[in-house]
């Protein structure tokens, strides 16, 4: 066993040397952007330096920018280039999303080249226009992602967590699934995760299982717990990324609020977001000296959680669960930010993003002791 190897110099173990380590060796997490591409036909004078975000000290936004016409919550709003670039340069967040495929339940489904047209002339307009910050792709399609880090996107969001969409998905169906040797259903060729292999991006692995308002029966695992069941799921995901190549400081993990999930299993998942990533029962020292370690331990991992306007807070606040509602939520969207501040999450995702800077400012200073210049 590595963790048994016996250093000819150090006269110790791989675990002797981890356990003289400080309490928390975890101290000093980051999360890194590499520099984005230069976009077709740009001049290489726009071209970005990488990106480093210290991880624990603050919490960081990612703003949504749906280019849809049918997003449960700002459909139509930015799907033209000029609405989507004045968003981006006013939104102050530390990151913008942006995404051309609705995974809301109902939404119509998006044909390959459409999901390109809507997303792959954002990007190379953001960085035309200057924007020099992380911009992540939102998709499931391993072939637009890569068009879109060609045209300056640095990070991967995919609800399907490199799987490639469920069944009843995207037109997906049960022929086109195989199961890996770890059980985990694939209906991509594993395309997304070569790609996540290949690009060395930041890749967002959300929790899912299937159509946003399908299989939300968690009683397989131990008292029906979500928490338990939503960990447990991805730790399979994240096990089969390292296994391919992922390196585990590149992995970003999503509970998916709203997805699979009941109003009170959502706020578990809110209430308790710091169990998705404490020292797992499976632990082994040598999980901090391997990338890919064939052990999965979940601890350690930055989290990002989009609870933004989400139905559950409709039913929370006795409110129609519209699209036109959706925009009603931002005080309840703010009361979950603060608890997963609380919690102690690493990025939230968010439609107002001026709105939920000043609540994670304060939010931060708080449980975060951040300081505050007088």
């Amino acid at each position: 066993m590595i963790s048994n190897f016996r250093h000819p110099v150090l006269n110790a173990t791989v675990n002797d040397l981890l356990a003289r380590l400080p309490p928390d060796p975890l101290m000093h997490r980051i999360l890194s952007f590499p520099a984005p591409n230069v976009p077709h036909g740009a001049s290489p004078t726009t071209k970005s330096e990488p990106t480093i975000w210290p991880l624990g000290e603050k919490t960081y936004l990612m703003a949504t920018l749906n280019t849809t016409p049918d997003s449960f919550s700002d459909g139509g709003e930015n799907n033209s280039l000029t609405a989507a670039i004045q968003y981006s340069l006013q939104s102050s967040a530390d990151i913008v999303d942006i995404g051309g495929y609705s995974t809301r339940p109902g939404s119509s489904t998006v044909s390959e080249e459409e999901e390109l047209e809507r997303t792959v002339p954002y990007f190379r307009a953001l960085r035309n226009a200057g924007i020099k910050g992380p911009l992540s792709v939102d998709t499931f399609r391993a072939s637009v992602a890569k068009r879109c880090i060609e045209e300056g996107a640095n990070c991967l969001n995919d609800v399907y967590a490199l799987t490639g969409p469920h069944v009843g998905v995207a037109d997906t169906k049960q022929g086109d699934v195989v199961l890996d040797g770890d059980g985990v259903e694939v209906s991509d060729g594993d395309a997304m995760l070569n790609l996540a292999v290949s690009s060395k991006v930041p890749v967002i692995l959300m929790h899912s299982r299937g159509p946003a308002d399908a299989n939300k029966d968690y009683s397989a695992f131990r008292e029906g717990d979500v928490v338990e069941g939503v960990r447990s799921e991805l730790e399979l995901r994240v096990g089969r990324a390292l296994k391919a190549g992922v390196r585990r400081w590149n992995i970003v993990l999503d509970p998916g609020i709203g997805f699979s999930k009941s109003v009170e299993a959502n706020l578990r998942l809110i209430r308790e977001h710091s169990k998705l990533t404490q020292k797992s029962r499976a632990t082994l020292p040598v999980e901090y000296s391997l990338p890919a370690s064939p052990a999965v331990n979940l601890e350690g991992f930055a989290t990002l959680v989009g609870t933004s306007r989400k139905g559950y807070l409709a039913h929370v606040l006795g409110r129609p669960e519209t699209l036109s509602d959706a925009k009603e939520r931002e005080w309840g969207t703010a009361a979950a930010v603060t608890a997963l501040v609380q919690q102690g999450v690493d990025v939230v995702r968010v439609h107002s993003v001026q709105a939920m800077r000043d609540v994670v400012k304060v939010a931060d200073a708080i449980w975060r002791n951040r300081r505050i210049d007088k």
